[in-house]
């Protein structure tokens, strides 16, 4: 059903190209009709390019974001492409407007497509789904073909032609919204993990994947953002440099010495509003997710410590057991900032959350097993940096 609305009004938005580069019109030229077309798919090109480099490395982490965004962007393509006869004097820059869009869907679907391929295949015959994903497609595109052969010459009239358009367009996005959120994926992403997060934290109970993939966002630009509970966004994989802007070597030395047994080290960032989660090379992905649970709680800790109040901390249950309860509890045996000014928590204060922490993460890991989620893969975030800080008297970071 996808397919075949995409074909039909792709149908549609053929006809209103040829128009507007002169196909059936005397006066046009061959000359101009080329070099439309050249300059249209050179900007497909670069804008293919372009996107790839600019978001590749998110599409892995909002598969589902990224799939319907695609839909969307290619439907508005294609309506700006029917405008194109009423703006004959304007083809090219439609085009090459239209172009850019769908080189953005070609990257993104097939991105994407990817991912939901490798989804599927739970036994492994990724080869096998897709091929008989491809064939089912042709057939689908077949068949769609002479479906819309017979409604281009059923419909002769523009205003007719319109009105196809929008109601395949609105079965079309429909259809994908459906196919999008029906997803199931048991590895976590940013958004996942932190719902997962904001309802373990506050009633101890991890929402298995089927009830978080209902909740989740399929929305570009919506969804719970981990910094509202937490007060800080939370950063992985960046640069050491990036993320040591406001601290001297003392300070680096100190953190280094805390983080020392771990695979990732946390930097906290108070005039950003950031933790800055460094790996160090060969990192797992269990080592990523307890690097972004961690910050997470130092968060908490840090907005406990500077006598902020958080949405999460007011909702906490005082007589039920649940990590924030337990966090809340812990930093009342440790002296609050007493300044005006914010601070990170003391070096004795850290070492002790730490150990606090270590608790808490197994009992976080033992939960997301239990509850069906995959801790030995994920689509977080992750920038490509690394950082080696064991070493730090001997060598240079």
């Amino acid at each position: 059903m996808v397919i075949q609305t995409v074909t039909i009004t792709g149908i549609f938005t053929t006809q209103a190209i040829l128009k507007g580069v002169g196909v059936g019109n005397a006066e046009a030229s061959a000359l101009s009709a080329t070099i439309t077309w050249i300059m249209k798919d050179g900007t497909g090109m670069v804008g293919r390019i372009i996107f790839a480099w600019w978001k590749g490395n998110s599409l892995d982490c909002n598969c589902k974001k990224w799939r319907l965004f695609a839909d969307l962007l290619n439907d508005g393509a294609m309506l700006l492409e029917l405008c194109i006869p009423y703006v004959t004097h304007l083809s090219m820059e439609v085009l090459c407007v239209s172009t850019a869009m769908k080189a953005v869907v070609g990257v993104a679907g097939g991105a994407t497509r990817a991912s939901i391929t490798n989804h599927q295949a739970v036994k492994g015959n990724m080869a096998e789904i897709s091929a008989k994903d491809g064939s089912q497609e042709t057939l689908v595109n077949l068949i769609a073909s002479f479906t819309g052969i017979f409604l281009i010459n059923y419909f002769t009239d523009a205003t007719a032609q319109w009105i196809v358009t929008f109601l395949l367009i609105l079965l079309h996005l429909y259809s994908n919204y459906q196919a999008v959120t029906s997803l199931i994926f048991k590895n976590l992403n940013d958004l996942r993990l932190t719902l997962v997060l904001k309802s373990y934290l506050v009633v101890n109970a991890v929402l298995g994947p089927e009830r978080i993939n209902q909740v989740e966002s399929v929305f570009l630009g919506f969804g719970i953002s981990v910094e509202k509970f937490c007060g800080f966004k939370v950063v992985l994989g960046k640069s050491l440099s990036k993320a040591l802007k406001n601290y001297s070597y003392e300070e680096l030395k100190s953190l280094t010495d805390v983080y020392k047994d771990r695979k990732y080290l946390i930097v906290p960032d108070l005039q950003r509003r950031t933790m800055f989660v460094i790996f160090e090379r060969g990192e797992l992905p269990a080592d990523i997710i307890a690097g972004y649970y961690n910050a997470v709680l130092l968060g908490i800790a840090t907005c406990i410590y500077n006598r902020e109040t958080l949405d999460i901390y007011a909702k906490r249950q005082l007589h039920h057991s649940a990590p924030i309860t337990r966090l809340s509890t812990f930093m009342k045996s440790y002296d609050i900032n007493s300044r005006d000014t914010l601070e990170n928590l003391p070096r004795r204060t850290l070492e002790a959350l730490n150990d606090f922490i270590n608790q808490e993460m197994d009992m976080l890991f033992m939960a997301l097993q239990v509850n069906g989620w995959k801790t030995d893969s994920h689509a977080l975030c992750v920038d490509e940096w690394r950082a080696q800080w064991k070493d730090l008297d001997r060598k240079s970071l």
